[in-house]
């Protein structure tokens, strides 16, 4: 049977999806950058809240009827299983070398992040093609939220598994939000060196309470989003740049015992300006590329019409 256009799609998508949970896996590992951040960069993020839904909602019902076979059909297997293996093989493969290059290549890191982070914005903002006071009102809002949320001291960390299962519920829904990472979430709690040392010696008993909240609050919190988006879609969009925008007092390179200062004028200074700019010119490249607008070139009917059916719910 000749391969549709719908089939070679799909199959053209499947490296796309990988690279783009690969970078999601990354950026949910910096405290700072959100892995929603990258999903909205890449024009997946109405489909991965819906397949959120369908996952924690259709498919579970469909579960517990005995329907195991409609079950597996309203998987969308097609869009998780690449993102999630990307995730996966960013978040094990690299949390130690994350670690590593946080602790000694501090500023540069940041600055790549910064760079990222900027760029983003601006590629999300363009996305609003009417600025109004309301817009720009919760844009501020969404900022303020951030700024003053990242600047909250952490408590002191819990490795029970009540806590670690709360902690998943928390930051997994962080980790959908553009402009809050579950990883920032998780410094905040004081849970961040508990679950990254979990995550790079392999204790998946501890891994699956995190797993198990963040699956809870996942399936709670995206139907909030998508209902947001539905009804109030750009002013939703607007309040969530206005996240990224307060995340930039996260990644700001240059701090001493968590307080922004400004720094001195050296050679040091001009090669962290450079890395943000190389942030930023690849979040502008990817936008070039097409990648943020991949979405719009899927023609797949069964997602379309499976998008109208959640809309009309």
């Amino acid at each position: 049977m000749p391969k549709t256009k719908l089939d070679k799609n799909r199959k053209s998508r499947t490296p796309r999806l990988l690279f783009t949970g690969f970078s999601m896996g990354v950026a949910d590992l910096v405290p700072g950058v959100s892995g929603g951040t990258i999903a909205f960069l890449y024009g997946i993020y109405d489909e991965l809240l819906f397949s959120i839904k369908q996952v924690s909602g259709t498919f579970l019902k469909l579960i517990l009827k005995g329907q195991f076979k409609s079950a597996w059909k309203v998987l969308p297997l097609a869009f998780l299983v690449p993102l999630l293996s990307g995730i996966v093989i960013a978040i094990f493969s690299l949390s130690k070398l994350v670690t590593y290059l946080l602790d000694n290549h501090t500023v540069l890191i940041w600055s790549v992040f910064f760079g990222l982070v900027i760029g983003s914005v601006y590629v999300i903002s363009k996305r609003i093609t009417h600025w109004n006071l309301s817009r720009i009102s919760l844009l501020v809002l969404g900022a303020v939220f951030t700024f003053l949320i990242i600047g909250l001291s952490p408590i002191e960390g819990n490795a029970g598994a009540l806590a670690i299962f709360l902690t998943g519920m928390v930051a997994f829904c962080a980790m959908i939000l553009p402009g809050i990472s579950g990883s920032l979430i998780m410094v905040i709690l004081g849970q961040y060196k508990i679950v990254i040392n979990a995550v790079s010696d392999r204790d998946f008993g501890l891994l699956i309470f995190l797993a198990l909240g963040g699956a809870v609050g996942l399936a709670l919190f995206s139907r909030v989003l998508i209902w947001l988006l539905k009804h109030y879609h750009a002013a939703t969009i607007a309040f969530l740049i206005g996240m990224m925008i307060g995340s930039l007092r996260k990644v700001w390179p240059w701090q001493i015992e968590d307080q922004t200062v400004l720094p001195d004028l050296n050679l040091a200074i001009l090669l962290s300006v450079f890395a943000m700019v190389i942030g930023f010119t690849l979040v502008w490249y990817l936008e070039r590329l097409g990648i943020a607008k991949e979405h719009d070139d899927i023609d797949d009917p069964k997602f379309t019409e499976q998008i109208k059916l959640t809309n009309n719910k």
